[in-house]
């Protein structure tokens, strides 16, 4: 029974998964946004971060390629980078060019070769509590982002909000029975 019911956790976490990566890519095409990224907040050992779970989502991309697995996960402490800020501050922001934000990190563009000009960003909340940050970078025609997009991405954040809540309870959930696993020694 137990590992039927991890079986069907793992296959729900997977449905909620996808449901956001569909709703990222459906964005990413509304908004000319060429990546979408989520990471996902938690606390190890006492200390908040955040972590990848939806990577480089675009209007064509593939689920599988955009899942990352916690061995390949980007770990980011709040103290750093634009999704740290917006965690930390728990509001929303346009970046029209990240190397005038005291807030922009390079270190994920060093480590992906990627070059980040522009961003929206936005924190997912439960309550007064942190959940995720869902990130938009780089607006297909050159300019930055307007408040049209961010109407647009506050429109679509219910949904994302609340299959985020259900998620994270679920991803808290199997970070603790990991946690329990390997103090009992499994």
């Amino acid at each position: 029974l137990r590992h039927e019911l991890q079986t069907q956790n793992i296959q729900d976490n997977l449905n909620m998964e996808k449901c956001l990566f569909n709703l990222m890519r459906h964005l990413s095409f509304m908004m000319r946004a060429d990546r979408m990224g989520l990471f996902m907040f938690r606390q190890r050992n006492g200390v908040a971060e955040l972590a990848t779970r939806l990577f480089n989502v675009h209007k064509d991309a593939e689920f599988d390629e955009c899942l990352v697995p916690p061995e390949s996960e980007i770990v980011y402490p709040l103290d750093i980078g634009i999704v740290g800020h917006v965690a930390s501050s728990k509001k929303m922001v346009n970046i029209p060019d990240v190397s005038q934000s005291p807030h922009f990190s390079g270190f994920v563009d060093e480590l992906t070769e990627y070059q980040t000009k522009n961003v929206l960003a936005v924190p997912i909340m439960n309550g007064k509590d942190m959940v995720a940050v869902m990130m938009a970078t780089n607006k297909l025609d050159g300019q930055s982002f307007t408040a049209k997009d961010e109407e647009t991405f506050n429109k679509y954040l219910n949904f994302a909000n609340l299959l985020l809540r259900v998620f994270h309870l679920s991803y808290l959930h199997n970070c603790e029975t990991r946690r329990g696993q390997v103090r009992e020694g499994c």
